[in-house]
């Protein structure tokens, strides 16, 4: 008995409280430069939002010191990412975090638009991208920016999307690499079903009918208790994910692939929800729960689909 107890020691499964501080400071930060409204007018980020992104040290979080970055874990980044995402900061600025590091082999300070398509290759269209993020199969490989590009549509997705004859391939993604950018995904995803819940929360404390807060009815009780336990559930796993790797835990791949299905299907099912229990303002433009779902689906996609997502869990398993 003294054995096994000895061999469960130092394991962590959550972030410890001086990680969870540095996530709540740079939290306060990030939601006032980064206000949900502002997703109204376009999936890009301003470029002063990139230079003060940057002088916050958010952008090369990841990054060794030795080699200009911030010297943060994966566990810090993830939890920096849940903010970004529950703020809907723009996929090329997810997708800038996670290859920082790579894109610093090709002598580049990146600026990374994410793609993804059968066939067809779309991307997200960010002003200044430098590289470009294409997923295929199981793998990831970063290309040049084509000279050649034509919008798909004009703001369908909450993003304005690109089409055209990629660049040449410049630099393919490591398995950590890979598994870093897979994390970062599922943070961002946790904290949508995260910002998800929160409005539909709050709209249920204001919104009245038959002279009572619709928060007080049992089917809405019930909606926000499902939202709820999934955002809670996906933060968890996402978090788990992050100390796993880490740890340079053996099952990390499983961990990250995991946590990325999981906050997946949360986030798209309470932007669901968050709409329904808005009811018809929660379909309209001017109102913002479209949009979490938008980008939930969105950010799914650019991760190869939920389908490729649990192939990925059962063959790391």
């Amino acid at each position: 008995m003294t054995g096994s107890s000895e061999m469960h020691v130092g394991l962590r499964y959550q972030p410890d409280a001086e990680q969870l501080a540095l996530a709540g400071e740079m939290e306060s930060a990030l939601t006032e430069l980064l206000p949900l409204a502002r997703a109204h007018q376009g999936g890009s980020e301003s470029a002063d939002v990139w230079e003060q992104l940057a002088g916050l040290g958010i952008l090369n979080a990841g990054v060794g010191e030795d080699r200009g970055g911030s010297g943060l874990g994966a566990t810090e980044v993830a939890l920096i990412a849940v903010t970004l995402g529950r703020q809907l900061a723009s996929p090329a600025l997810l997708a800038t975090i996670a290859t920082f590091g790579a894109a610093l082999d090709l002598n580049e300070t990146p600026r990374v638009a994410p793609a993804f398509g059968d066939g067809e290759m779309l991307w997200v269209n960010e002003p200044g991208a430098n590289l470009l993020l294409v997923r295929s199969g199981g793998g990831a490989v970063l290309h040049a920016v084509p000279e050649v590009a034509q919008p798909v549509d004009e703001f369908t997705w909450g993003v304005r999307l690109m089409t055209g004859p990629l660049g040449p391939a410049l630099r393919t993604l490591d398995a950590r690499e890979l598994q870093l950018l897979r994390l970062i995904d599922a943070a961002a995803m946790a904290g949508i079903a995260q910002a998800a819940l929160d409005m539909a929360v709050d709209y249920a404390k204001l919104r009245e009918q038959f002279g009572r807060p619709i928060g007080s009815f049992q089917a809405i009780k019930h909606h926000c208790a499902t939202m709820a336990i999934a955002a809670r559930g996906a933060a968890d796993a996402t978090s788990f994910a992050a100390v796993a790797f880490d740890s340079a835990r053996a099952d990390t791949a499983h961990r990250v692939e995991s946590a990325l299905l999981f906050a997946s299907a949360a986030a798209i099912d309470n932007g669901g929800t968050n709409i329904q229990v808005h009811g018809g303002i929660g379909f309209s433009a001017e109102a913002e729960p479209h949009l979490l779902l938008k980008r939930a689906q969105l950010l799914a996609a650019l991760a190869g689909g939920t389908e490729a997502m649990a192939e990925r869990v059962a063959a790391a398993a």
